[in-house]
């Protein structure tokens, strides 16, 4: 039986939602109430690795999931992903460098000979996300297969249920409101973009555990430079004083970029929690909701292994209705 599902948010944690339950053969329908290049992932860099986002566990799964899902992508010239050489100059211990186990190609190297005093550095390949190529080819593909995009602000997940027979929240740092979380808070991300010099490819990232986060990001046709890491603020206007501060980190780790065009900046809040909520909830009605939201900054590095459980509770609850109703 066809289903009609909601799905609540158009950054890459509902686009690959809506892609997976179309495969089971819903009808699905994409609301958001800003538009669609506005939302937090429109202004993410992005390349894959976990970022604040827990537990490890379920990270490591999901990230390989997607990390399998962008390797076929990256044959398909109009989807945005390539992998890439990255470098990672670890100033603190990297508590997220578990991931390495799920790549192909990586290795350790002297820091030294890169001009950087840390604790430890990789080299590794992995794959990188030209964010508006690769979300827009996301919501073509989404269409073609007869999904509808709608903007319109939900109230709460009970205002659908006269439409729909499920709703799956992804909305994000937005969950705060949409459904009560207090769990959920915004990390403060501003990036820089700058025109890319002639023969940059790989990016860098140098990591450490305070504020300072320091990522040189090469996509097709510009670079990332990120950027801030802030808790618990919602500013979404751009600061000049962190897009000078962050210009000048990133110089100091790739020189290349010196002299490189600013062509903007831009802000996105990434939904900080404890942990990601996945997970299937009975609503009071009786109706039923499926969550997925929480994802700190690694919203692409786990979307479609997160995807993959969310249609798995969708068949889940189907088949539920359907063996109850014999």
């Amino acid at each position: 039986m066809v289903r009609r599902i909601a799905v609540i948010g158009q950054g890459v944690i509902g686009l690959t939602s809506a892609a997976k339950l179309l495969d089971q053969g819903h009808q699905v329908v994409l609301f958001s109430k800003e538009p669609f290049e506005q939302t937090t992932s429109m202004s993410a860099g992005a390349y894959w690795w976990p970022h604040r986002t827990y537990p490890t566990e379920r990270v490591q799964q999901w990230a390989k999931c997607s990390y399998d899902e962008y390797a076929r992508l990256k044959q398909t010239p109009d989807s945005g992903v390539h992998f890439e050489e990255h470098f990672r100059f670890c100033i603190d211990p990297d508590e997220s460098s578990y991931v390495l186990q799920s790549v192909d190609q990586w290795e350790r190297i002297d820091a030294s000979q890169y001009g950087f005093d840390c604790v430890e550095a990789f080299r590794v390949v992995l794959p990188v996300i030209d964010v508006p190529r690769h979300l827009n080819y996301l919501r073509d593909q989404l269409v073609e297969r007869n999904a509808e995009f709608v903007r319109r602000e939900i109230g709460s997940p009970a205002d659908l249920f006269s439409e729909f027979d499920l709703v799956v929240n992804c909305t994000g740092v937005a969950a705060r409101d949409f459904v009560g979380d207090e769990s959920v808070f915004p990390i403060r991300g501003q990036v820089v973009r700058v025109a890319r010099p002639d023969g940059l490819r790989c990016s860098t990232r140098v990591y450490q555990k305070d504020d300072q986060f320091t990522l040189i990001l090469p996509r097709t046709d510009d670079v990332i430079l990120g950027g801030t890491s802030n808790e618990n603020d919602w500013g979404r206007d751009v600061r000049d004083e962190d897009s000078a501060a962050i210009i000048q980190r990133c110089v100091r780790a790739v020189p290349a970029i010196e002299d490189a065009e600013v062509l903007g900046a831009t802000v996105g809040l990434r939904p900080g929690r404890h942990a990601v909520r996945l997970e299937m909830e009975s609503l009071e009605n009786g109706q039923t909701v499926i969550h997925n939201y929480g994802h700190g900054g690694g919203g692409f590095t786990v979307a479609w292994g997160c995807a993959e459980d969310v249609a798995d509770l969708a068949r889940t609850h189907f088949n539920s209705i359907t063996a109850n109703s014999l």
